[in-house]
């Protein structure tokens, strides 16, 4: 499915975001705090947004892009940048890293595509080097608000007409739809990141609640 739609997949983003998406991407890559020089590893990479912003916002830094989809990533190669980047395809439960290896591990949307989030997350504590950092950007259910109706009908119903126009393939999108709905709130992310052994563990939410940026620290 991703490999599908691989080719217009930037242009959904940034169109379902109404424009938003490479602020929450440098965002993303502020909240890691990364050292100087960096060695970081970006999980669900696709087309390698965050890893190419890694390298604009930190000079020196190595990084490694994985993905189980190489059409996304053959996408992101041939950004400009792209012959920076590590590109490697894994199973984001099963990584084939060695304990301690990098200073922060990145991903966009990853945990609504797994189909077992402790298994996912332990998996990048133990990448990690001590004192290394996970951040995440996910899609959240709509908050129990005044705007939820709104959201939830966007999400719903709006996302997958656009899609229908820009990747045609509407599908793949009512898919994503449906994940976001149905995915665990801020709260229960957190709960799960300080279950596999993070501190320093919080979030905060855009979009009116439906986007959130996750981060959490391995214990040194």
């Amino acid at each position: 499915m991703f490999d599908g739609i691989a080719g217009r997949y930037d242009l959904m983003n940034l169109v379902m975001t109404w424009g938003q998406e490479p602020r929450f991407v440098r965002r993303t890559v502020q909240r890691a705090e990364l050292p100087d020089a960096p060695v970081v590893l970006d999980l669900a990479t696709g087309t390698g947004d965050i890893a190419l912003e890694v390298l604009r916002q930190h000079y020196g830094s190595t990084i490694t892009g994985a993905d189980f989809a190489p059409e996304m990533m053959e996408v992101g190669k041939r950004r400009p940048g792209g012959e920076q980047v590590d590109w490697v395809e894994a199973d984001a439960m099963d990584l084939p890293f060695a304990d301690g290896t990098f200073d922060a591990v990145t991903h966009g949307y990853l945990l609504r595509n797994v189909a077992d989030i402790p298994t996912t997350l332990a998996e990048q504590f133990r990448v990690l080097k001590p004192g290394g950092r996970m951040v995440a950007l996910e899609t959240s259910p709509a908050p129990d608000n005044l705007i939820k109706p709104f959201s939830t009908a966007y999400i719903k119903y709006v996302v997958p007409q656009i899609s229908k126009l820009i990747t045609r393939d509407p599908e793949a999108y009512e898919y994503l739809s449906a994940t976001s709905r149905g995915f665990k709130t801020p709260a229960q992310i957190q709960d799960l990141l300080e279950e596999a052994g993070f501190e320093d563990v919080g979030h905060e939410t855009h979009l009116f609640g439906t986007l959130a940026i996750h981060w959490a620290t391995k214990p040194r």
